[in-house]
Order: C-alpha cells, then structure tokens, then sequence
C-alpha cells in the first residue's frame, strides 16, 4: 500500500475533449433527454444547456472522472430544484441514470 497514490489516480483515465460549442452541446442534450430517463423540463433545456457550457468552458481538468462527477452532481441539482422528471424518488436509482448519461456525455464530448 506504500506506493498508492490518490493524485495519481486522479490523474489516469485522462481525455481530450472537443472544442466547446453552444449548439453542440444542445444537440447533444437534446438526443441525450429523448433516449434516457430523465427527461428535463422543455422550459429548463436552455438554461440546462447554457449552464453545462459555461460550466465545461471553466473546468481545465482532462480526466474523466472528475467530468463524470461534475455532471451526475449537475443533474442531481437540477433535479433538487424540480428541473428533472425522474419518475423516481428513489436516490440509488437516480444515481445509476445519472452515472449513465455522464458517461454518454463525456464519451460525446471527448475528441475523435
């Protein structure tokens, strides 16, 4: 155990993620929100998108699970404010959703 290292586990799994574009990224939460589950309310999607956007533009890290957890953090958020239509109260099958479609996001966004 002498040589783990969290920092270095940090930095592994790191990503180059494409250049960060509005539409993109709506394009990409709109197919997003019609495959799985939640849905966000149609009057939150801009504001949901816009947010994301300003969000990636700030985040200087390349690894994909600090992305992971900033985005399952985002929809939780979202989902506190009545933003989200979960289907679900329940908070461990809420996580898995969301676990899942920050994978998808990050595995769009990362760069070819």
């Amino acid at each position: 155990m002498g040589t783990y290292s969290y920092s270095s586990e940090i930095n592994r799994n790191n990503v180059v993620f494409r250049d960060f574009d509005l539409d993109r990224i709506r394009k990409m939460f709109r197919d997003i929100f019609a495959v799985y589950s939640p849905k966000i309310k149609d009057e939150m999607f801009d504001s949901f998108c816009e947010d994301f956007f300003e969000l990636a533009k700030e985040i200087h890290a390349g690894n994909e699970r600090i992305w992971r957890m900033v985005i399952t953090d985002m929809l939780f958020s979202y989902d506190d404010w009545g933003c989200l239509e979960t289907g679900t109260a329940d908070n461990a099958i809420k996580r898995r959703q969301f676990a899942i479609m920050a994978k998808v996001v990050v595995s769009t966004l990362r760069s070819a």
